[in-house]
């Protein structure tokens, strides 16, 4: 049986590249996870007991703010855009973002609930607050390097 080596050169080239992104993601969580035990200035105590609790939001989070919302998109991107769509199909993905949409705001009175236990009110606020700036940041860095790449 002949292999090509082009076929083992691009697998092994994705195999890399989701490694590199995966990398990546762990290492924006770490950053992550320092801005918010600073700005929120956790004990030790508080952030053993707090860490498990938002890294499990975190999770259910990203699976419904980005996978969810995804497959929403591919419907739409392969349909031919939202003007091919029909109002029912129109009508069925709307449905299904605005569904999505309240399960992310159900997960999120869920974390402060579960966090009030763990952390006062006025440290759940900041850690609102210390969200939004984070990825304030990451835009604004973003921005910044794309900046210099098409310069």
């Amino acid at each position: 049986m002949k292999i090509n080596l082009f076929t083992i050169l691009t697998f092994l080239f994705c195999i890399s590249s989701l490694n590199a992104q995966h990398d990546k993601r762990e290492k924006l969580k770490a950053h992550k996870a320092a801005y918010i035990t600073q700005k929120l200035n956790l004990s030790s105590k508080e952030a053993e007991e707090f860490w498990p609790v938002y890294n499990a939001y975190e999770k259910k989070y990203f699976q419904l703010r980005v996978l969810n919302n995804r497959e929403v998109r591919k419907k739409i991107k392969n349909k031919g855009g939202v003007d091919a769509l029909t109002e029912k199909e129109s009508n069925n993905l709307l449905s299904k973002y605005t569904d999505n949409e309240q399960l992310i705001l159900t997960l999120k009175k869920e974390l402060y609930v579960s966090l009030k236990n763990i952390i006062s009110a006025k440290k759940i606020l900041k850690l609102t607050r210390a969200e939004h700036e984070f990825n304030r940041k990451l835009l604004v860095d973003f921005r910044k390097k794309n900046m210099k790449t098409n310069h």
